[in-house]
């Protein structure tokens, strides 16, 4: 009994924290989506991409850091109290919402997957690229993409070797490892795995934010920006722009309207710009380690004050 009391109110705190900071987190973006309308702004893509798993980060936290602990540690072992109406309901809520989140996350994969078997049929590899393999495809794939997760590869159809110059497919290829290094494809997956209404429209941003963020990690001089610019330019013209299925990236990922704004982005790319991208997330160093000895400093005082909250749950 005590074991499934513990994994009742550990699945009842999981639910629940996750349901409302899911909440607050898609009140918040429908507010940025209204303010952007009156003053036009950017989002970095690691800002949008923690703001829409922070919900998963959230419970995950609390409850393996936290409600675990506190029930293992204060929770009497001893006891005849059985397991309440409440953390059994939100128990089998979190269990859907778990099911829900795999079942979506193996149906993309299973998709992309059917979709790159097709892609490298009669394919064939032709070199690696920073560790990551390099595939030439048929003419009618998508110029250049980015497959697979734990074995990322790259493929580049006979279409963008026979139109793209050695500089322009150095660039493009640059942008395709960047989403490697980035961990792209594993962010739309725990996308999949985190199902929330209201969503989408962030997931979207990010979308968009994620190429532009891998537009500058492949730029280093204006004369890069200028090759990719023209590689654009050139495969939009060649193939129609398409969204990558499910688990890929995709170089011409995205609308005419987002592919426009990245070539005139890219027109007018100063060095400063870039420098300051890259160096961006080490402003979040200082608040990540103020929380962490916070956290150190009050964790015995926090265990009991979420002990306290679990037993209202049970009761």
């Amino acid at each position: 009994m005590f074991v499934a009391r513990g994994l009742a109110v550990s699945l009842a705190v999981f639910v629940l924290c996750y349901g409302t900071v899911s909440a607050m987190v898609a009140g918040v973006w429908a507010l940025v989506l209204r303010a952007r309308r009156e003053m036009p702004s950017r989002c970095p893509a690691d800002l949008l991409f923690v703001l829409r798993v922070l919900p998963l980060i959230t419970a995950t936290i609390l409850t393996l850091a936290f409600t675990v602990p506190s029930f293992l540690l204060l929770e009497p072992r001893a006891t005849d109290e059985a397991v309440g109406l409440k953390p059994l309901l939100l128990g089998a809520a979190c269990l859907i919402l778990l099911g829900a989140g795999l079942s979506r996350a193996l149906s993309a994969q299973a998709r992309s997957a059917q979709v790159v078997a097709d892609w490298l049929n009669e394919a064939k590899n032709i070199g690696v690229e920073g560790k990551v393999p390099v595939f030439q495809t048929r003419p009618g794939t998508p110029p250049l993409t980015l497959v697979g997760v734990c074995a990322p590869r790259v493929l580049v159809s006979q279409t963008a070797l026979a139109i793209l110059s050695p500089p322009e497919l150095s660039a493009s290829m640059k942008h395709e490892l960047a989403h490697a290094r980035r961990f792209d494809n594993l962010k739309k997956l725990l996308f999949q795995f985190s199902p929330f209404p209201g969503m989408a429209s962030l997931e979207t941003a990010w979308f968009d934010e994620a190429e532009l963020a891998a537009d500058d990690a492949a730029v280093s001089t204006f004369s890069d920006a200028l090759d990719l610019a023209s590689a654009l330019i050139k495969l939009s013209r060649m193939v129609p722009v398409q969204t990558s299925p499910g688990i890929a990236a995709g170089l011409l990922h995205g609308s005419l309207g987002s592919l426009s704004a990245r070539v005139e982005r890219l027109f007018a790319w100063r060095d400063t710009d870039h420098t300051r991208t890259r160096r961006g997330w080490l402003y979040a160093v200082p608040p990540v380690v103020v929380a962490a000895v916070l956290m150190t400093a009050t964790y015995g005082r926090a265990l009991w004050v979420v002990h306290e909250v679990t037993e209202w749950l049970v009761r």
